[in-house]
C-alpha cells in the first residue's frame, strides 16, 4: 500500500511538472508572435517573406524569413546581431535577452522552411 502511494506521488508530481514547463513553452511562443506583430510584421509581413507594408519604401527590402538562403550559416546570432545593432535602414530594438530569443524561436518555428 505504502508503495502505491509513493507511485501515485511521484506520477502527480511529474504531471504537475510536465504541464507546468507546457505552460512556460506556450508563454514564449506567445511572446515571441507578440513582439513579431509589434516590431517586425511592419516590415517583414504577416508572411514573414519581407513584403509588410511598410516594405515597399524600405532600400535594401526587408529579409524574407521564408527563403531558405535566410536560414544558412548561424541565424540565431545573425538575428541577434541585426535585433541589437540594427542593419540598413532597420533600427537596433532595445529588447531584453530573453525577447530576443522568444522572438528567434517564434521566426524559426514559423518561417524557416522544412526541408
Amino acid at each position: 500500500m505504502k508503495r502505491i502511494s509513493i507511485y501515485v506521488g511521484v506520477g502527480l508530481f511529474l504531471g504537475i511538472t510536465l504541464m507546468g514547463t507546457e505552460n512556460v513553452k506556450g508563454d514564449e511562443s506567445v511572446q515571441g508572435k507578440k513582439l513579431y506583430s509589434n516590431k517586425c510584421q511592419i516590415c517583414h509581413g504577416v508572411k514573414g517573406d519581407g513584403n509588410g507594408p511598410a516594405a515597399s519604401a524600405l532600400s535594401p527590402r526587408p529579409a524574407n524569413f521564408t527563403d531558405p538562403k535566410f536560414w544558412q550559416g548561424d541565424v540565431d546570432k545573425k538575428i541577434t546581431d541585426t535585433i541589437e545593432n540594427g542593419h540598413g535602414m532597420m533600427p537596433a530594438f532595445d529588447l531584453k535577452p530573453g525577447e530576443i530569443k522568444d522572438l528567434v524561436d517564434y521566426l524559426t518555428q514559423t518561417f524557416k522552411p522544412t526541408r
